[in-house]
């Protein structure tokens, strides 16, 4: 197989352009008819810059942005008559890397005549137990274009959002990691030249002088103990992130965002699975299994069992701790009295979307001033660390009239 650029136009003369995995340029071009019009270019990729390709794609994992990608490019092709055999191999044809090996792992299973959900359902680590339970209900209903669909703008909103958390902390880390990289060469490089010429001159050297000395000095018997210690830090970081984690979304400000994130994610995932016909209590089973939060898995959980044993879902959600917050418990509430459920979860985390994005602004506007001001009080201990002791030699020089 090798990967071809091609270019078309449709019959209105707009202009497309991708890449394809195929055979020959014959196949490509059937590709580009079918589904576009008329080819302009077909160009073979040569093999290292397919390797060029594939080493800069960055798409190791079947993220987010991918499932997004996935099942709208599906729910297209089923709304265009396609078969959902013919879609995927289409889809196959145009894909590399993990894309590839998960679209046909789903064609051996589809060949060999399990349905989607369960060619799905084999590959946990790909797709969830919640896209799974939408699947197969939009198998049962007829409706897997529409699910498809919603599915590609859930996993849309889930993209925006975690964009808009990386540009909220772009700022503060890139002023961060340059302000530690200037203080340590100033700590390593500039300031033990002014150590060594006050010990020559025979000046008291102020405390942080003293360190940054005593560090150079003694830097060459502790390499091997610090460069251990850091691996043993990069090891423990490692082999315990959940646990890291699990902690730092407990930290202040950060856990209220962190649970409103799953918030957000939890009443979108189920809004979907009710609206696909799903029974309430396997849908929150299966919603809560969307959540990256062990502690809101089990609320979730717990949840469900209370509303299988008669209890209505407002009740049992509010039963269970801050799984929810109380706007979103009355959005629920009323939701279940209207019958308008599903409508109303999607309401809810619309609202604290908005709630948490303008968080998030207010964050941003509130970080830069005290990023400024930690900043000044460093440079001032370092100027004061190296000026104070040239300000005492000056001050006890005599004064000649």
């Amino acid at each position: 197989m090798n990967v071809y650029r091609w270019c078309a136009r449709d019959k209105q003369g707009k202009k497309f352009c991708g890449e394809l995995r195929a055979g020959n340029e014959e196949e490509v071009a059937d590709f580009i008819r079918s589904n576009y019009g008329y080819v302009t270019k077909i160009k073979k990729i040569r093999h290292w810059q397919q390797f060029y390709a594939s080493a800069h794609s960055g798409k190791r994992e079947f993220d987010d942005t991918i499932r997004e990608s996935f099942f709208r490019q599906l729910s297209t092709l089923l709304d265009g008559g396609i078969s959902l055999v013919k879609g995927l191999e289409m889809i196959k044809l145009k894909s590399r890397g993990c894309i590839y090996e998960v679209v046909n792992s789903l064609i051996k299973s589809l060949n060999r005549g399990l349905p989607l959900s369960a060619a799905m359902h084999k590959q946990k680590e790909t797709f969830t137990p919640a896209s799974v339970k939408i699947i197969e209900a939009g198998e049962n209903s007829g409706s897997l274009s529409i699910l498809l669909d919603e599915l590609a703008d859930y996993y849309k909103n889930q993209n925006e959002m975690k964009r808009f958390l990386k540009n909220a902390c772009i700022y503060p880390c890139i002023v961060v990691s340059l302000t530690a990289c200037i203080f340590i060469f100033f700590a390593f490089k500039v300031l033990p030249v002014f150590a060594e010429l006050y010990s020559s001159l025979g000046i008291e050297k102020t405390a942080f002088l003293k360190l940054i000395a005593f560090a150079g000095d003694n830097a060459q018997y502790f390499r091997w103990e610090a460069a251990c210690f850091f691996l043993f830090f990069l090891g423990v970081i490692y082999f315990q992130r959940e646990r890291i984690k699990e902690g730092c979304f407990k930290l202040p400000g950060i856990s209220d965002c962190y649970r409103k994130m799953m918030e957000i994610r939890y009443c979108r995932i189920l809004s979907i699975m009710l609206r696909s016909g799903i029974a309430i209590p396997t849908a929150l089973t299966a919603a809560a299994q969307a959540l990256q939060s062990r502690e809101m898995n089990k609320k979730s959980i717990m949840a469900s069992y209370a509303v299988t044993r008669g209890a209505r879902i407002s009740q049992a959600i509010a039963l269970n701790g801050e799984l929810f917050s109380e706007s979103s418990i009355e959005f629920i509430s009323i939701g279940e009295d209207s019958g308008r459920l599903p409508e109303m979860l999607q309401e809810a985390a619309d609202v604290i979307d908005e709630e948490l994005q303008a968080k998030l602004k207010n964050f941003k506007t509130a970080i830069e001033p005290i990023l400024l001001i930690i900043i000044a009080f460093l440079v001032g201990g370092v100027i004061f660390s190296v000026a104070s002791p040239m300000m005492g030699l000056i001050s006890g020089m005599p004064e000649y009239i």
